[in-house]
């Protein structure tokens, strides 16, 4: 397995989603710190996922012309000068700046699901993409503890600087230990017939008059704005209600994504592999988004601190079981040749959504701080019931 390109693939995206865990609860609170206003902060949740949603179908693209493994690299260096320049941010615009850059080369993600659709059987895809949801429940296992210690501890640049040091470190194990999943024949045969414009409008006028991409793209957008509305309020939400600090609000918000991640590590790593053939991934959906919906709606009335242990297996788990399934399906309507494509487009459509969510969570949540969660509920419902009459089984 250590040999692997799989267990490769799986090694590289872990490091760098621990890096990522480690930063992202700590966003909005730190933006906060700094004095940012209600509208700077919304500006402040958007702009890694505009950045993204721009240049995501872009990175996928090329990494179908010439490769995953140059776009992963290129990924992994962008990532280590943000996360650098987040740790040593002196103000507000210095935060800003290094989550625009940070979005801007956020590919890794698609280019990771790429390369697993090109050394994966269509059988096996949901488990192969289910690696990927196990190592972003690892990375959400390690990343927000450490992130909450180190800004207790060691002071608020603390998290961006180690996390900075991991992903330049992953930099130069991936350029050692990463191969090329995507084949000399199907990079030439792309090579001078498709255009590199970041919008990507021929893998997206194919994409929506395929009779089932199309709902399942549309799906997976809606379900990551609900998601995302709530992701970046979750520390706000209990420092509000139990009148934390900056330091502790960033290390109780991470203790409860740490069981959040052990969660998703399990279900995505092991639990999906039987859970596939067993029920299929129309059922896992389905499931999924019940159980979010549960999830986010009940989240904003936990009684205690203690409750939101038990209130995040709701989230969690349904995220769990409807990320790979999604993803997989997704990967299974699309040509051997398009993968890259499709799945950047995938991460971009979903990008956009990450930076609306957010804006308009951290917006509503200085109206009330219930209001995200309950939209985000109210959304996974409605996709629920829909999913239900329009993606068939033939899907």
């Amino acid at each position: 397995m250590k040999k692997s390109p799989l267990f490769v693939i799986f090694t590289t995206v872990l490091i760098d989603l621990v890096g990522f865990g480690m930063i992202i609860p700590l966003v909005s609170i730190y933006g906060r710190h700094y004095g940012a206003s209600g509208w700077e902060l919304a500006l402040l949740g958007a702009i890694f996922s505009l950045m993204q949603f721009l240049f995501a179908p872009f990175w996928g693209n090329l990494s179908d012309r010439f490769g995953r493994r140059p776009i992963l690299l290129v990924s992994l260096a962008g990532s280590t000068v943000s996360y650098f320049t987040f740790g040593l941010a002196p103000s507000f615009a210095w935060l800003f700046a290094s989550r625009a850059f940070a979005g801007g080369f956020a590919a890794n993600i698609s280019a990771a699901q790429a390369y697993i659709a090109d050394i994966t059987t269509p059988q096996d895809r949901a488990k192969g993409m289910g690696l990927i949801g196990a190592a972003f429940g690892i990375g959400f296992t390690l990343g927000p503890p450490l992130g909450g210690i180190a800004s207790h501890w060691l002071g608020l640049g603390a998290p961006g600087i180690i996390a900075g040091t991991l992903c330049g470190l992953n930099l130069i194990l991936a350029y050692f230990r990463l191969p090329e999943s995507l084949s000399l024949e199907i990079r030439q045969s792309i090579t001078g017939r498709r255009s590199l414009c970041p919008v990507a409008p021929r893998t997206m006028k194919a994409a929506f008059a395929h009779p089932v991409l199309w709902l399942l793209l549309l799906v997976y957008a809606l379900w990551t704005f609900a998601f995302s509305t709530v992701e970046q309020t979750i520390s706000l939400l209990l420092q509000a209600k139990f009148v934390l600090s900056t330091e502790e609000a960033g290390l109780k918000t991470g203790l409860v994504l740490m069981w959040a991640g052990i969660l998703s590590a399990v279900i995505q790593g092991g639990l999906i592999r039987k859970l596939v053939p067993e029920y299929g991934e129309r059922k896992l959906l389905l499931a999924g988004l019940l159980m979010n919906a549960l999830g986010f709606g009940l989240f904003p009335f936990g009684p205690t601190y203690g409750s939101y242990y038990a209130l995040i297996i709701l989230v969690s788990g349904g995220s769990a079981l409807l990320s790979p399934s999604l993803s997989a399906m997704i990967s299974r309507s699309a040509e051997a040749s398009e993968q890259g494509a499709v799945m950047g487009l995938s991460q971009g459509l979903a990008s956009l959504a990450r930076a609306l969510g957010p804006f308009c969570g951290l917006l509503v949540f200085a109206v009330d701080m219930r209001y995200p969660f309950l939209i985000a509920g109210v959304t996974c419902l409605a996709l629920l019931f829909w999913s239900m009459n329009r993606i068939t089984l033939r899907s």
